[in-house]
């Protein structure tokens, strides 16, 4: 069951990250970023709704790991 933990703390974690690049963070952060089309849209808000909802999913998910039974996975080891 330690695995079961492990990969719904990864989804939570990757949930995360994938809600944090849809939140618009400005054109100031790196110079580079204009180049990407889909920083372009996110830095206008188009994706808000969609980030906040994967952020939300991503604490629900990485929180809820320790609700599960089982070792912790660095005691898997």
């Amino acid at each position: 069951m330690g695995q079961t933990k492990l990969v719904v703390r990864i989804a939570g974690v990757v949930s995360i990250a994938g809600g944090a690049l849809c939140l618009p963070v400005g054109y100031g952060i790196n110079p580079k970023r204009d180049l990407s089309v889909f920083s372009n849209l996110a830095d206008t808000g188009i994706f808000v709704t969609l980030g906040l909802v994967l952020l939300a999913v991503g604490m629900l998910l990485f929180l809820g790991s320790w609700l599960l039974p089982g070792r912790e996975p660095e005691d898997l080891a």
